[in-house]
């Protein structure tokens, strides 16, 4: 069974590189792969979180200080579970990785905005934005 675990996480991170990829093609052609609709996705537990916790996380981080990136909750989130970021990044990795799913299901809710693409892409409150705006 282990086997086939590992089997099937490593066709699952090939399909996910496809996808980013296809992404990368519609986008080439003016289409907005996020507004796509899909078949939905599959929540995959966290052993390091509850259940809707990095929602409540994300939506915290943006009433306090305005804007985000997810790599700055994950850090905090790390410290809060008495983690050490800079010497465990594949956690690291993880928790950033949840936490932009986060962010992407608030965006589609219409609670957050994302500001720019790639790394440096940064979050902020719809509220927020209005506020600044005024």
């Amino acid at each position: 069974m282990a086997g086939r675990i590992v089997d099937l996480r490593r066709e699952i991170d090939k399909l996910q590189a496809d996808l980013v990829h296809i992404d990368g093609v519609l986008k080439l052609y003016g289409l907005e792969p996020a507004e796509i609709p899909n078949k939905g996705r599959m929540p995959v537990r966290s052993a390091y979180f509850g259940r809707n916790e990095l929602s409540r996380r994300c939506r915290d981080a943006l009433r306090e200080k305005g804007s985000i990136r997810a790599d700055d909750v994950a850090v905090q989130a790390m410290r809060d579970k008495g983690m050490d970021p800079e010497a465990d990044r594949k956690t690291r990795a993880d928790f950033i990785r949840r936490i932009l799913v986060s962010l992407h299901d608030l965006r589609k809710a219409g609670m957050v905005d994302k500001i720019g693409h790639g790394r440096g892409v940064r979050w902020t409150a719809k509220e927020q934005m209005a506020a600044d705006q005024d």
